[in-house]
């Protein structure tokens, strides 16, 4: 009996290496580490860049955060909307998972009216919000180069987040503290461009700008691995 109950053991296992194996070959975009986490550890959900460097969940709902974006002019001359549709992209997300926003419209306006960030502090302090995030778009592009009838997005940005606190000297002010920052990078689709007629050009920025705000909305909640190939 111990000896069929082994046989068993070790036959169940080679199968589970086995569909791991095809899986990693056939389905596209699936990484075989994804896989073998999603079989064997049941898909465990990963810290935040956010939490990790904060300690603190912002799903909770306790705390209240504020996204900015920035980018270029020349960016903004080919794609006026793109820091709105960054963040309000990355808003409807983070809603779901339970995170305080600050409206993206009442800090579109407050822009509007001041026509820079500044250090932002009293951008937060307008708000009331304990952490701000902000997004540097440095570049962003959806033709690839030399091909015009074919499309890949990509892009490449820096984010820093804050922690808006008391100033030490004067406790009257308040003063926003970094308490990351990182380098961020995505390219969409990440296997092959897709031709033109396959779909038209305002579509495909339309999903770039999703995958965009996935990953960048992922720095501040505890996600599976398994989100990040979708």
């Amino acid at each position: 009996m111990q000896l069929l109950s082994l046989l068993s053991k070790r036959h169940g296992a080679r199968r589970v290496i086995m569909l791991v194996l095809v899986a990693s070959m056939v389905l596209p975009g699936c990484s075989l580490g994804v896989m073998a986490g999603k079989l064997f550890f049941d898909d465990p959900k990963m810290k935040s860049v956010f939490r990790k460097n904060t300690g603190t969940d912002l799903t909770k709902g306790e705390k209240t955060i504020l996204i900015a974006c920035s980018t270029s002019h020349q960016i903004l001359s080919k794609y006026p909307g793109i820091r709105i549709d960054i963040v309000d992209k990355m808003s409807r997300i983070l809603e779901t998972r339970n995170v305080r926003i600050v409206p993206p419209d009442d800090v579109a306006t407050w822009f509007d009216d001041h026509g820079e960030w500044g250090d932002f502090t009293e951008l937060a302090d307008e708000f009331d919000a304990d952490y701000v995030m902000h997004i540097d778009l440095k570049s962003f592009a959806v033709v690839v180069p030399d091909s015009p009838n074919l499309l890949q997005g990509k892009t490449e940005g820096r984010v820093s987040m804050m922690e808006i606190k008391m100033a030490e000297k004067n406790k009257d002010k308040k003063k926003a503290s970094v308490a990351v920052e990182r380098s961020f990078s995505v390219m969409f689709p990440t296997t092959y461009p897709v031709p033109r007629e396959s779909r038209s050009e305002e579509m495909f920025t339309e999903n770039f700008l999703d995958r965009i705000s996935a990953q960048l909305a992922r720095m501040l909640y505890d996600h599976r691995p398994s989100e990040m190939d979708l």
